[in-house]
């Protein structure tokens, strides 16, 4: 049986928006505060969908074909009418047609969900992404010089790869292609190869003695 059509209010960003992962918003835009207001009303969703380059100005961005949708958990009006808003990543979806009846777009989804299938080498591939993720955010801590160490990675296998995805500092394109990809153990593959990269990158700088400046180094800057 084929996944119900439904239609859900589109959010164009330069952020690649993952299952589980929290948003940090401000609206400002006349189109989206009627976004946020309906979406508010209807106590509804939205989907938050990676922008892509458009040559056509007037056109404007174009989003991606596979976006997330965003949970309000969080928000506050602001005088000026706009919002600062907490959003949650719940689940993905992709579009299949787009409506213009609202100042905002409106997107004609449906679920994308992962292909069922046995994968006998599953539990492998969990056991290598969390240690690649623990390997990843050690360095990460070391870098801005965080004395907390204590990590706790899942290991439920979906909420690992899209972890992951939240995670990695690669470029929009790679999390992307991450976010659309519908086998959960290429899923892991992908993240894990792209973790183990930026890995080597971010051993580099502490070779070279790189360490991102802390809070309390900033304080003393400003």
């Amino acid at each position: 049986m084929a996944d119900e059509l439904f239609e859900v209010p589109l959010f164009p960003l330069n952020v690649v928006l993952f299952p589980g992962m929290a948003l940090p918003l401000h609206i400002f835009e006349p189109r989206y505060r009627d976004m946020a207001a309906d979406c508010l009303a209807d106590q509804a969703p939205f989907g938050v969908v990676l922008a892509l380059e458009s040559e056509d100005l007037e056109r404007g961005a174009v989003p991606a074909r596979v976006g997330t949708l965003a949970r309000i958990a969080d928000y506050e009006q602001l005088a000026d009418g706009g919002y600062n808003m907490l959003a949650l990543g719940t689940s993905r979806f992709e579009v299949i047609d787009y409506k213009t009846s609202k100042t905002y777009l409106v997107g004609i989804v449906r679920p994308l969900r992962d292909h069922i299938e046995t994968a006998s080498d599953l539990e492998q591939l969990v056991m290598s992404a969390r240690a690649a993720l623990n390997d990843y955010l050690h360095a990460m801590l070391t870098l801005v010089g965080s004395e907390d160490r204590h990590i706790d990675v899942p290991s439920e296998a979906h909420e690992l790869s899209y972890l992951i995805g939240t995670c990695l500092m690669c470029e929009d394109h790679e999390k992307q292609l991450l976010l659309e990809t519908t086998s959960l153990p290429q899923r892991l593959r992908i993240g894990t190869n792209l973790l183990r990269t930026e890995v080597e990158q971010l051993t580099s700088q502490l070779d070279q003695g790189v360490r991102f400046p802390t809070e309390f180094d900033r304080s003393m800057l400003n």
